[in-house]
Formats: structure tokens, sequence, C-alpha cells
């Protein structure tokens, strides 16, 4: 399959967070692929497989990596099945494979995933069965190869899945959270909005006084040192596919490996900081797996006494992001007031000509900011609606800072 991996006719598909299309396309740019188009909830991309390693490597914003097989009309059942077996299964598993079907969407006569997901399992494995004798069998928790269905205006897209599991786990099992924690792709995102690398490349400091197990940091971190977030993955989506080409994959791994020698000696000033002792112990786990403990600050702080990291003064605009409880999940509105009036006293005291953005589901609570936000940027956390607040802080703290000050 090599020639075939080399083809740049492939058709790609990354999925993201609603909202954070435009962050995805911009990093996959910033890695050298250029054929790139934003759609709802997705960045597809056109290349050989060589892109493809390459996104799943080292993007810190796709959630999956999908190679297209097959796109058909699927007005019915039959249609979607007959779709469905006419792609040659034979050219990427056996009969002796484990598979597992993903069905997104629907149309009239396909109103349920798990209806869409059988028919598709169905036909591959009659496929298999009239060309081989034999049938694969289905494990959905730990399958050899994963089928994805995206089926909408009755056209059905069947695509390959090649991460396997979800590239927000980063490859470090184990990973220890908080009660509410934030996908590593979404902040990975929200850093890419709020325009993080280019702060990192010229020095800047990063700050994030609400860290909980350090999500934003860890991020923050393998930015700016340009480190591939999947690289210690050790099991991929493609590894039982017969269209994997080992040697494009070798030399994408010893790039990799080679940026990690290369960003060893680098510093960067980020400081993670919570007021709870538990998750900063979490966070300090998370940093030690990912070989970050020595780069960055984790401590445990309340909001009061968080400021700049040592030697960020005379860096101009350094980035604060977090991510506040707003009433979805933790605490109540009425008990979270206080905390984001807090959040807005500590950025016009303590973080003058920082750019500060909040993160939050709430319209109500980020009025207790009392600050004007310059940018609303709508998000989606999982099934919640947020935006994604910017407060650019003057230079100077006003002479006078009272309840009704806005700056």
């Amino acid at each position: 399959m090599a020639s075939r991996g080399r083809s740049n006719s492939l058709r790609f598909t990354a999925p993201t967070s609603r909202g954070t299309e435009p962050a995805l396309a911009a990093e996959l740019r910033s890695l050298g692929i250029h054929r790139v188009k934003e759609g709802p909830g997705c960045v597809w991309f056109h290349g050989g497989l060589a892109e493809a390693y390459k996104a799943l490597l080292w993007s810190r914003v796709a959630s999956r990596v999908l190679i297209e097989l097959s796109r058909f009309q699927a007005n019915h059942a039959d249609a979607l099945y007959a779709g469905v077996k006419a792609i040659d299964w034979g050219a990427h598993l056996g009969p002796d494979d484990l598979i597992s079907v993903d069905f997104v969407g629907g149309s009239r006569e396909i109103r349920h995933s798990g209806f869409g997901a059988v028919l598709t399992k169905d036909a591959i494995c009659d496929a298999l069965r009239e060309a081989t004798g034999r049938r694969p069998s289905v494990d959905t928790q730990d399958p050899d190869l994963r089928v994805h269905v995206y089926l909408n205006n009755a056209v059905a897209t069947v695509s390959i899945d090649l991460a396997g599991r979800a590239l927000h786990e980063r490859g470090s099992a184990g990973r220890r959270t908080g009660e509410a924690p934030i996908k590593e792709t979404l902040a990975a995102a929200l850093l890419r909005m709020a325009d993080w690398p280019r702060i990192a490349r010229r020095g800047g400091a990063f700050v994030d006084p609400m860290c909980g197990s350090g999500t934003f940091p860890l991020e923050a971190a393998g930015m700016a040192l340009g480190l591939a977030p999947n690289l210690e993955r050790r099991h991929w989506g493609f590894h039982c596919w017969k269209g994997h080409d080992a040697d494009l994959w070798a030399a994408a791994i010893g790039a990799a490996r080679q940026a990690r020698l290369d960003a060893r000696g680098r510093s960067v000033s980020i400081l993670g900081a919570d007021r709870d002792a538990a998750v900063i112990d979490a966070a300090l786990d998370n940093a030690a797996h990912l070989g970050l403990a020595d780069v960055l600050t984790l401590d445990r702080r309340p909001l009061s006494a968080c400021s700049p990291p040592k030697g960020a003064d005379d860096i101009p605009r350094g980035l604060l992001i977090v991510n506040p409880p707003y009433g979805e999940r933790l605490g109540a509105d009425e008990d979270l007031g206080p905390l984001y009036a807090a959040l807005g006293d500590a950025f016009r005291r303590r973080f003058l000509g920082w750019n500060c953005y909040v993160l939050t589901g709430n319209s109500q609570l980020a009025r207790k900011v009392g600050l004007k936000a310059s940018s609303r940027i709508p998000v989606w956390n999982g099934r919640i609606e947020c935006r994604l607040l910017e407060y650019p802080i003057a230079d100077a703290a006003p002479e006078k800072i009272g309840p009704g000050w806005r700056g």
C-alpha cells in the first residue's frame, strides 16, 4: 500500500468541537497540510497518508482523523447496505479482524444510529463472507478496525477511524482529572483562539488561576515547546488496517522524536494554580507523566494570591485563560457570582497589560466579571454552549476601582 499511501488524492475528516473549526484548520495549515476546508464540527483535508499521520501525531485540536473510503446516495436502508457492501473491504481488513461501527446522522427511513450501525456491520460481514467464506466479529470496546459512517441529506460517507481512541486522551492512560475537566482538544483550540502560539514564540507568559488537573497549562507548555501531543500513544486505529504504511509512519515518529529532543533545555513561563490541593496533586502527576514536571509551575494557591510568574513583568500581553464553574455541573449560580467578580478584580489589579480570557456557559455570571469583553466567541464544551470572553487589560491600573467600573 506504499504507493497509495503517498497519493495526494485521499480525503480525510478531522472532527472537532463545534466552534473550534477555524482553530483546527489553522493548526493543520501550520503543520503543512494545505488543502483544508472547514465543515460543521469538522475540518476536511486532502493529501496522502503522510499528511494524515502528521495530523494524528501533531494535532492538539482534532478529536480523530478519518480516512474516507466511499461516499454515495443512501435514500433508504437498502441503498445504505448496498453502498457499504460495494466497498472492497478485503483491501482494508480480514475475516479474523474485530470491527466496530460508529454511525452518526440519519435520514427519514434510517432514524436511529443503532439501526444504521447494524446495517453497516451486516454489509461489511456479508461482503467478506462472500469473498472468503468467513466473516469478522464485532467488538465495540476494543476493535481491530473502527468504521465510521456519517449520513446527512441522504448521502452516506464511510470512513475508517485512523486514531482508534479519541485523540484528547493524549496517550496518557490513567490521567487524573478533577470533577469537571475540560478536554485537552478543546483547551488547545481555545489557546489557539487566544493567540497563544504567537505569544509563546516571543517568550510570553501564561497563567491559569483555576487550573484543576492542569489541562490548560499542560497544553500551553506542549505548544510552546513544539511537542507532538500523541507521540507516546501505543495503539492506533490503523494498526490492523491493511492500508497502513509502516515506512511513512516510522518517518513521522522519527520527526516527532527529534522535535522532542530539540525542545530539551528550552524554558517557558507557565503557571497553573488552584486552591484545591487534591487537583494540584493530580496536575503534578499528569505533568510528570508527560515529562513536563520541570518545565512549568503548578501551585496550590487561591485566586486572591495569583499573579504573573516571576520575570514576566517585562513581557507585554501575557495570556491568562480560566474555565471557572458556570452552574451547569459544579456549584449554584448564586454561589458563583462572587467568584466571577473576584476574577475581574484580579485581572485589572494584577494582570496589567495581559489578555485575559474566560470560558463560561452562563451569561448572567459573565456580567459579574465587571469588565466589557472585546470579543465573545461561541464554542461548545460537550453539550454546553459557551462563550470564550476576551478581556484585554490596560497597561495601567485605573485610578479608582469599584463596583461600577467597566474599564
